[in-house]
C-alpha cells in the first residue's frame, strides 16, 4: 500500500466477474475500486463508532472526482468519523428527513445527484458515465428547478410533469447563461429537451420511490412529443455545403482538430463521446476497426473504414496526449461543438447537430440496401453490436460495408458525383 497517484488509476483494468481494488496510505482507509464493468469509483473505509466493524462508503466516480478532490473528500470523511459520527447514519437519517418533512424537487434533485455521482444510481445496470451526469445537472438547473424546484416531491402530479412539459416545449425556461471567461449555453427548450427531460424526471422519481419518499412514478405514462431533430438527415447537396464549411472555416483558421473530428463523426456514424474522448490505443490499424472501452452499450469492436482511419492516423498526434482529439486547453479531449455550429451556419443547415451525421451515415447505408442487421452492427447499436466484450475480431463484410458508405459520403462532402463507392482523399488529411 502506498499513496495512489493518476498513473495507478489510469492502468487499473477491471476483471470479469470481480471488484478490484486499490489502496492509498494518505489517508489510511481511501482507496479506488473498479467493477467488472469498467466503471471506477472513489470509496473510504472506517470502523464505526462504538463498533469493530468495518464500513464502506462510496465517494464519487474517477473522472467525475479528480484523485486529489477525492482524497480531500476522504480525509473530511475519516475527520467525522474521528468525532464520532457515522457517515453511513447521517446519509440515512437525511433520506428519512427528506421522507418525512416533504422534501421539494430541488432537495430531490440535489440527493438523486449526489448518489448518481457516487455510482449509486444506474442505467441499464451500470453506473451513470460523467457525460450523462453533466447533462442530467443541466436539465435539472435549466428546467427542472426553474419550474418545479419549490414544489415537496410527493406533492407531484402527472398533470404538474404535463405542464412543465408544455412549458419546456414552447421556450418558457430559454435563458443564455455565461459559463466562463469565454463561454456560454444557450438554452432553448423545445420538443427534444422536453422529452428528454421527462425521461430524466421519471428516473428521478423512480428513485423517489426506492427511497421510500413517495409511493409512485407521477412520470409514467405520460406521452412525450416526438424530438424531430433526431430523424434529421444530410442530401447530398447538403453534405456538400458542410464539406465547403468546413473547409473555408479552416483556410480561415478555425480548429483543425475539431475540424477532422466532425468528418471522422460523418465518416463512421460513432457517437459524438466515442470520437471526442476516443484514446490512441483504441484505433486497432491492422484490423481496421475501433476497440472501444466505454460506450453507452459498453465495451465494443467497430467496424472502420478506410478513409476514417486514414484521418485518423495519418494526421500527427500531439505527443503528450492519450487523446486523439485533445483540448486546445488542458489535459482533456475534445468538446468543441461551437465550430460545427458556426459551419452548420455557414452551410445554411437548419436542426443539424452533430448527432445528424450518426443519422445521415445509416441513412447512406439505406441507400445502398443494406441490412438493419449490418446497419445496426456498423452503429454499434446495444442490441446488435459488432462483437461482445471479450472478441477480438471484426467481420470482414462489415469493414467492406464501412468503406463503401463512408466513400459515398466523403464524395458528398467533396462536392463529387457519387460512384460505385471509390475512396477519395478528403481535404484537411496529410500523409
Amino acid at each position: 500500500m502506498a499513496k495512489l497517484r493518476k498513473r495507478d488509476l489510469d492502468a487499473l483494468e477491471a476483471v470479469p466477474g470481480q471488484t478490484v481494488r486499490l489502496w492509498d496510505d494518505d489517508p489510511r482507509g481511501f482507496g479506488v475500486y473498479v467493477k467488472a464493468s469498467g466503471v471506477k469509483s472513489f470509496f473510504v473505509q472506517f470502523r464505526s463508532p462504538g463498533s469493530d466493524k468495518k464500513r464502506r462508503i462510496t465517494i464519487g466516480q474517477y473522472g467525475r472526482l479528480t484523485l486529489e478532490q477525492a482524497r480531500t473528500e476522504a480525509k473530511d470523511i475519516l475527520s467525522r468519523v474521528a468525532k464520532g459520527e457515522d457517515p453511513l447514519k447521517t446519509r440515512a437519517d437525511d433520506k428519512q428527513r427528506a421522507r418525512d418533512t416533504g422534501q421539494t424537487m430541488a432537495e430531490l434533485c440535489d440527493d438523486y445527484m449526489r448518489d448518481a455521482k457516487s455510482g449509486l444510481v444506474t442505467y441499464r445496470g451500470r453506473p451513470k458515465k460523467t457525460s450523462t451526469l453533466d447533462t442530467d445537472h443541466g436539465r435539472i438547473e435549466r428546467h427542472i428547478k426553474p419550474l418545479l424546484g419549490d414544489k415537496p416531491a410527493r406533492d407531484v402530479t402527472t398533470r404538474d410533469l404535463e405542464r412543465t412539459m408544455h412549458n419546456i416545449r414552447l421556450g418558457k425556461t430559454a435563458v443564455t447563461l455565461k459559463t466562463g471567461p469565454r463561454g456560454r449555453a444557450v438554452v432553448t427548450g423545445g420538443a427534444g429537451a422536453a422529452s428528454r427531460t421527462i425521461g430524466l424526471l421519471g428516473s428521478i422519481f423512480s428513485y423517489a420511490v426506492k427511497q421510500g419518499i413517495r409511493a409512485d412514478n407521477p412520470a409514467r405514462g405520460i406521452e412525450r412529443p416526438a424530438d424531430g431533430a433526431r430523424d434529421r438527415v444530410l442530401s447530398p447537396d447538403e453534405y456538400q455545403r458542410l464539406g465547403q464549411a468546413f473547409e473555408k472555416l479552416e483556410s480561415e483558421g478555425a480548429n483543425k482538430i475539431a475540424l477532422r473530428a466532425y468528418r471522422v463523426l460523418a465518416l463512421t456514424g460513432c457517437r459524438r463521446g466515442e470520437i471526442f474522448g476516443l484514446n490512441k490505443s483504441e484505433i486497432d490499424a491492422h484490423h481496421q476497426c475501433l476497440r472501444l472501452v466505454d460506450t453507452k452499450s459498453g465495451q465494443q469492436v467497430r467496424a472502420l473504414s478506410r478513409v476514417a482511419l486514414d484521418m485518423l492516423t495519418l494526421q500527427p498526434f500531439d505527443a503528450e496526449s492519450n487523446y486523439v482529439f485533445p483540448a486546445s486547453r488542458g489535459d482533456n479531449h475534445l468538446s468543441d461543438v461551437k465550430v460545427f455550429r458556426q459551419a452548420c451556419e455557414l452551410a445554411k443547415l437548419e436542426g443539424v447537430s452533430l448527432h445528424t451525421l450518426r443519422h445521415g451515415f445509416a441513412s447512406v447505408a439505406l441507400e445502398l440496401e443494406y441490412s438493419e442487421m449490418t446497419i445496426a452492427g456498423l452503429l454499434g447499436h446495444r442490441s446488435h453490436s459488432v462483437t461482445s466484450r471479450y472478441a477480438h475480431h471484426v467481420d470482414r463484410a462489415l469493414i467492406a460495408a464501412a468503406d463503401r458508405i463512408s466513400a459515398v459520403i466523403a464524395r458528398r462532402l467533396a462536392g463529387k458525383a457519387d460512384s460505385g463507392g471509390d475512396v477519395i482523399t478528403l481535404p484537411g488529411r496529410t500523409a
